[in-house]
């Protein structure tokens, strides 16, 4: 059988809805909500992240992992903070699933 894009997109936005109920991405949106109750920590959270993302995705420098390691105490108490951990916690099991589902269907095409 031949798909339309059409018929892809159907495809998709069924996906979409099979991911925002999954356990990982309720648990997900449940921390942001959670942090966004506080939106002081919500920001310092934001900004955290924000600097360590442009951190992994610069290009490589010897001093790669002593910048990380200095962001990481710089924001300790932060990172300390429970709400804070809870939600990296599970940003990252969300984030690790939806990185599987992409390699798995990268996987799947022949390039």
């Amino acid at each position: 059988m031949l798909y339309t894009e059409a018929d892809l997109n159907k495809r998709v936005d069924e996906f979409s809805e099979m991911v925002r109920n999954t356990q990982e991405y309720k648990d997900y949106i449940h921390m942001v909500d959670v942090l966004k109750r506080k939106p002081e920590l919500y920001d310092q959270v934001i900004s955290f992240r924000r600097e360590n993302y442009i951190l992994q995705h610069s290009p490589e420098h010897e001093d790669i992992y002593d910048r990380v390691e200095e962001l990481r105490k710089r924001n300790a108490e932060l990172l300390d903070t429970p709400e804070v951990y809870d939600f990296l916690m599970t940003e990252w099991t969300f984030f690790h699933m939806m990185q599987s589902l992409f390699d798995r269907l990268m996987n799947e095409m022949d390039f």
